[in-house]
């Protein structure tokens, strides 16, 4: 499979992105909760369950449940599912 790497991508993929979990690890932030206020915003917070991306998420969700079950693992969302994900981390 030929992937089409793009900084959202990779940092999604790595969790090595500029989510607020990631940037309070390094003390460059003061508070890890995301823009929900739920939960710390994590990658898989953000593929997962964060309010603020329920359309785009229900999306993915839609292309996923016709051959696998939700909630999917990262390794086969990026795998299976490809074209739907980099849509959705875009």
């Amino acid at each position: 499979m030929k992937l089409q790497l793009t900084q959202n991508f990779t940092a999604i993929l790595s969790e090595h992105g500029k989510t607020r979990d990631y940037l309070y690890c390094f003390n460059i932030i003061e508070e890890p909760t995301g823009p929900c206020g739920k939960r710390n915003q994590t990658t898989d917070h953000v593929i997962y369950a964060c309010e603020r991306l329920t359309k785009e998420r229900e999306r993915l969700r839609k292309t996923v449940i016709r051959t696998n079950k939700w909630p999917i693992n990262k390794r086969d969302l990026i795998g299976r599912h490809h074209k739907e994900f980099t849509k959705f981390i875009n």
